[in-house]
């Protein structure tokens, strides 16, 4: 089956892989990568939440899901959509973060047949594990360069959050090139990484404008709740006094802000995407030839061996209702509600327990009998 664009059906959008990309067994041991690293991220991210904070961190987790369901045109012909992973970052923390974008990710492969199931450990290692950690590991160091040449607060925010974003794209792509590396099912010209390289340069532009954007609109309602200026520049420096917590009214309207436009844009704006393969779909079916007969791809490419989705006939596949036309942006307000759902429950499960401290009651005084 081919597609309008031109390409096979293979079942590749923007940087989520299909089934087939990679082997069996090196999908794997992709797994159990991610299930370790966001175990050990759920682990750290309990220090990080708390009752008050779980609303705003699953309003963001909504926010990430409706923004990866926007394709924008990045080339003639080719796609792109935010990841997330120095937005969630920046502004939960790389721990919260993680655990969000997993989120994310699994409800995309599940409701939505979007990114193989097999394939799930590779896509959250490389969009989430990999993505997350050299966002944060970019912002923080961009952000004690600008600290130390008194850059303004405003511009250091955009300035940082932008090039993290860039740079968590690059990265996310790297972890694909060696996921492929280790375990890809055909090999393929240099050049194809090379253009893979290239295809994906735009995209990481539009995600650092989104993730500036979103993080100056976050730290201009409530700058407590911007993860990142709440860490100290220097974590060695024992005389940094711990920031003071978001005040109560504006993380209210920062809540009411984020689950506003998580609607507006899965409502609005996920209908008038582009329907144009993705920037990894072109890179991956790049030596591809299609043939007619079988309806199967060949030749010297990536996708050759890419499986439809396993799901691809649920009610809510493609991000559409049934398949029908014009439901785009009902099925997109759903997935973004259920995410916002899954995550409260998640997040609060995760917020540790208060201990139970019993006051010890005074011993009762020895009455001494009257002489």
């Amino acid at each position: 089956m081919v597609d309008s664009s031109g390409f096979a059906g293979t079942d590749v959008l923007a940087l989520h892989m299909g089934d087939g990309l990679i082997a069996d067994r090196a999908s794997a041991w992709f797994f159990v990568i991610a299930v370790i690293g966001v175990s050990i991220a759920a682990w750290y991210a309990r220090s990080d939440l708390n009752k008050r904070s779980v609303p705003t961190a699953a309003a963001v987790c909504a926010l990430l899901f409706a923004l990866q369901v926007v394709d924008v045109p990045v080339l003639p012909d080719v796609s792109g959509h935010v990841v997330g992973g120095a937005l969630a970052a920046i502004l939960l923390g790389p721990f919260v973060g993680a655990v969000a974008l997993t989120i994310v990710l699994v409800v995309q492969a599940f409701v939505f047949a979007d990114g193989g199931l097999s394939a799930l450990g590779a896509n959250v290692t490389n969009m989430v594990l990999v993505a997350v950690a050299a966002g944060f590991l970019t912002a923080t160091a961009l952000r004690a360069l600008c600290e130390h040449h008194r850059v303004r607060r405003f511009v250091m925010l955009g300035l940082v959050s932008f090039v993290a974003g860039f740079v968590s794209v690059l990265a996310a792509v790297t972890g694909f090139v060696v996921e492929y590396a280790l375990g890809g099912t055909h090999a393929v010209p240099v050049s194809n990484i090379g253009f893979l390289y290239a295809t994906h340069i735009p995209v990481g532009l539009v995600e650092g404008v989104v993730t500036a954007a979103v993080v100056l609109a976050v730290a201009r309602v409530s700058p407590e709740s911007v993860q990142l200026t709440r860490l100290p520049v220097n974590p060695l420096d024992a005389t940094t006094s711990p920031p003071p917590p978001p005040r109560p009214r504006a993380r209210g309207t920062l809540f009411i802000g984020l689950a506003f436009t998580s609607l507006v844009v899965a409502g609005i704006l996920a209908p008038l995407a582009v329907d144009t393969p993705g920037a990894l779909e072109v890179a991956t079916s790049r030596g591809c030839e299609i043939d007619s007969l079988a309806a199967d791809l060949t030749g010297d490419c990536m996708a050759r061996d890419v499986e439809e989705h396993r799901l691809a006939d649920s009610a809510l596949a493609d991000y559409t209702i049934d398949d029908r036309p014009g439901s785009t942006g009902v099925a997109a307000v759903l997935g973004t509600l259920g995410t916002f759902v899954l995550a409260s429950v998640c997040f609060r499960a995760l917020v540790p327990r208060p201990a139970n401290i019993s006051t010890p009651t005074p011993k009762a005084q020895r009455s001494t009998p009257a002489g």
